[in-house]
């Protein structure tokens, strides 16, 4: 008796890679209004002035490790972008995200790579 295994592969994205860069959804709005505070922060110490007139999040890439790197570019003004990288915990933690990075000064649109 002779058994043929097929095998589909599902996901596009390298294990450990980030996965393609999506809409942003309502989940990642909700997980991005949670760290207003801490990305304007670190948006300060990484030389932008001011305060986030809008914090909307456009676009966003995902990268599984021992949770979930989420890669977003949010709009703080109608010119101007920045990407955070923040983290989620597995929610067994019950930890909370948190923002693990931030790059200022993206251009709307701008290619989200990781950082």
């Amino acid at each position: 008796l002779k058994r043929v295994v097929h095998f589909t592969l599902i996901a596009s994205a390298m294990p450990g890679g980030t996965g393609p860069a999506q809409a942003a959804t309502e989940e990642v709005q909700k997980l991005v209004d949670s760290i207003r505070d801490e990305a304007q922060t670190k948006s300060q110490a990484a030389g932008r002035n001011g305060i986030f007139g809008r914090f909307e999040a456009k676009n966003f890439k995902t990268q599984v490790v021992a949770g979930t790197n989420y890669f977003v570019e949010v709009m703080v003004s109608d010119t101007e972008a920045i990407h955070v990288r923040l983290f989620q915990p597995l929610p067994h933690t019950g930890e909370s995200a948190s923002v693990a990075g931030v790059k200022v000064g993206m251009t709307p649109g701008a290619e989200i790579d990781f950082f």
